[in-house]
């Protein structure tokens, strides 16, 4: 019995082993020290290729391999977007919503009150720029003016939009607290919750529209996969997930999802899962809140600072 758990203890080594080597992994942390700095909330990309990040303790950029404040010192960022008109846009709890052309001078908006304390800022394919707010719904810029959103023009689960994913047929979703929500400025709007669908939970906290126009909804109690007909539930009990309250979901460039949790981050190729956690990969934090896909690599914000892999 004992020979037989040794062979089993080595093989599985020699499959981890193997499945690491086809990725390399590498760690960023704005500080070497443990400080909220290390705690990642956004990761963007500008145009000319220069990596932002959002944190506890501020806004960072990386100039030539090393990391410099770039404005909202000490403030939790809850959002960070850089549109596609290279504005960078911050939401910072308590601190309203900022915007800077050039990322160095910053604007508070005033144009959104009694909005402001903005948890996702994203953009679709028109280039209109969208807010979720903590307690005044969805909000929108295009060609300079703002819209907000009244309920029976959205049908919102509720006024605290968590997330907000965009797909290419210029539909609009919204996660809140009590539900999802489609928005199509022609077809109007459809909530989806506990109630009238699959949906696992109606606390949503992450949202992706893939290249095939599904959309991945990530809950307190597992993701759900909606291809806008069918749904397929994944969760720790019959996906191999390390668990059900998930943080943040991306696609890779292979169409692949990678999905963060609080107790490590998935991969799924779309016929298995491969789960990675601090204690059976280089990963730098269990908690992953979000995940931004550059180039070929992924790069991995979580508590502790930002985990790298470069997929071949």
């Amino acid at each position: 019995m004992k020979t037989n758990r040794k062979i089993f203890l080595l093989l599985f080594l020699f499959i981890t082993v193997c499945s690491f080597s086809q990725n390399k992994w590498t760690t960023l942390r704005i500080s070497d020290t443990f400080s909220p700095k290390n705690d990642i909330s956004a990761i963007q990309f500008d145009k000319a290729g220069n990596m932002w990040a959002g944190t506890w303790c501020g806004l960072y950029k990386m100039i030539d391999g090393k990391w410099e404040s770039a404005g909202n010192q000490n403030a939790y960022i809850q959002a960070f977007y850089i549109d596609n008109q290279n504005a960078k846009w911050v939401g910072a709890w308590g601190g309203g919503l900022s915007k800077s052309d050039d990322g160095a001078s910053w604007t508070t908006i005033k144009d959104i009150q009694p909005a402001g304390a903005i948890n996702i800022v994203t953009a679709d394919r028109e280039g209109t720029v969208w807010f979720g707010d903590w307690n005044c719904g969805v909000l929108s810029l295009k060609n300079s003016k703002w819209t907000s959103y009244k309920p029976e023009q959205i049908s919102l689960g509720d006024n605290t939009v968590t997330s907000i994913a965009c797909d290419s047929k210029n539909n609009k979703w919204f996660g809140t607290y009590h539900g999802i929500t489609v928005y199509n400025e022609l077809t109007g709007s459809k909530l989806y919750n506990r109630e009238n669908s699959k949906l696992p939970a109606n606390d949503v906290y992450s949202l992706c529209a893939d290249s095939k126009n599904n959309i991945w909804i990530g809950t307190t109690n597992g993701l759900a996969w909606f291809t806008g007909k069918s749904w397929t539930i994944y969760k720790k009990e019959n996906a191999g997930l390390p668990s059900n309250l998930i943080l943040s979901i991306a696609e890779d460039q292979k169409g692949f999802i990678w999905v963060g949790t609080d107790k490590g981050v998935s991969l799924f190729n779309g016929k298995k899962w491969t789960t990675y956690t601090v204690e059976n990969s280089p990963l730098v934090d269990n908690r992953v809140q979000t995940i931004k896909v550059h180039q070929n690599k992924i790069f991995i914000g979580t508590g502790k600072g930002i985990s790298i892999v470069e997929c071949n």
